[in-house]
């Protein structure tokens, strides 16, 4: 073999090793990018998986609050409304609807069953901290007085109660707002109200509303704050039972209208005459009403995944004045 035929088998066994390592680098280069790639998009498509199901569920509990609006709105606006118009047992039970991308569920409730801290006198914010909360007089009267004083212009403040002078000087400091409060939650900046205070009342109190209470849906404390004695509270309660004593039933009466609830309880309930002109001057007073116009709902959109709540407020015109998700 010439020296020509040796230098170029050589050559071409160099030249095969080189493409093969060049081939070896390239595969690893490659496999590399490949796992990296993969790594970074791997938590895109399951953020993306995730955000797909979070819409989903979102329109779910959507169509619990457009189920909920519906109920209420189907019909022309009745005469009265009792309990068993908005929870399918009088109770705080949820209707539930299954869909084939998961299922929504969602409860309703009145504002007029409540005590409306925008609305309410002086002696019914009083009652109602110390029935509600079983706060002292003492301590009931003077949340009840700085309620009045966070809602109502100007800056003096009453006897017990707390303007702008007093907010300045917490840590933060914030003004009065001598405003409506908006939120519930608010109230929880009026002085002398504590989160423990809050969680006892939140369930029996609105902002919404002209601060008349219906009858046939408010229970014994409520009423009690208006004025209305225990023992004839009971009463109330009792002829809303009917005959099987469980209310939100088709067995329960109703107070039809306000000039009749005297009468009307008077039929069923032994009425003493302190009780029968009680009820009459709370009546005629205009704390009271038979209809409720504000509706607070929950609804919860649902799937093996993920869940999404939706708290609102609507009215019979279908205005939404609250609503939050979460």
């Amino acid at each position: 073999m010439s020296w020509k035929e040796r230098y170029l088998c050589r050559f071409r066994v160099s030249g095969s090793g080189s493409i093969l390592i060049v081939a070896l680098w390239s595969l690893f280069f490659l496999s590399g990018l490949a796992m990296a790639v993969a790594a970074y998009v791997r938590p895109q498509i399951e953020l993306a998986r995730r955000l797909k199901d979070r819409i989903g569920v979102y329109y779910l509990a959507q169509s619990g609050v457009k189920k909920s609006i519906m109920e209420i709105t189907r019909n022309a606006p009745p005469k009265y409304d009792t309990l068993k118009e908005f929870l399918p047992s009088g109770k705080n039970d949820f209707t539930k609807a299954a869909m084939p991308e998961g299922e929504f569920y969602y409860t309703l409730a009145d504002e007029e069953r409540k005590i409306n801290i925008n609305k309410a006198s002086y002696d019914v914010l009083e009652r109602f901290f110390e029935t509600a909360a079983g706060l002292s007089p003492l301590q009931a009267g003077e949340i009840a007085v700085c309620i009045m004083d966070w809602r109502e212009k100007g800056d003096q403040a009453r006897k017990n109660g707390a303007k702008s002078g007093y907010y300045q000087t917490l840590n933060p400091a914030y003004p009065c707002k001598n405003n409506d409060f908006e939120l519930l939650e608010e109230i929880l900046m009026v002085k002398g109200m504590t989160p423990a205070i809050f969680n006892m009342i939140k369930n029996r109190i609105t902002v919404y509303g002209n601060g008349a209470v219906n009858i046939n849906t408010a229970d014994e404390l409520v009423l009690e704050s208006l004025g209305i004695k225990g023992d004839l509270a009971g009463k109330i309660v009792g002829f809303r039972n009917g005959n099987d004593g469980i209310e939100g039933t088709d067995d329960d009466n109703v107070f039809l209208s306000v000039d009749n609830i005297t009468n009307d309880l008077r039929a069923s309930q032994n009425l003493t005459q302190d009780e029968s002109s009680q009820l009459a001057d709370i009546a005629a007073s205009g704390l009271l009403c038979v209809r409720s116009d504000n509706f607070r709902g929950k609804s919860v959109g649902r799937n093996t995944r993920d869940s999404v709540r939706i708290d609102f407020v609507f009215n019979r015109d279908k205005a939404i004045k609250f609503w939050r998700q979460g």
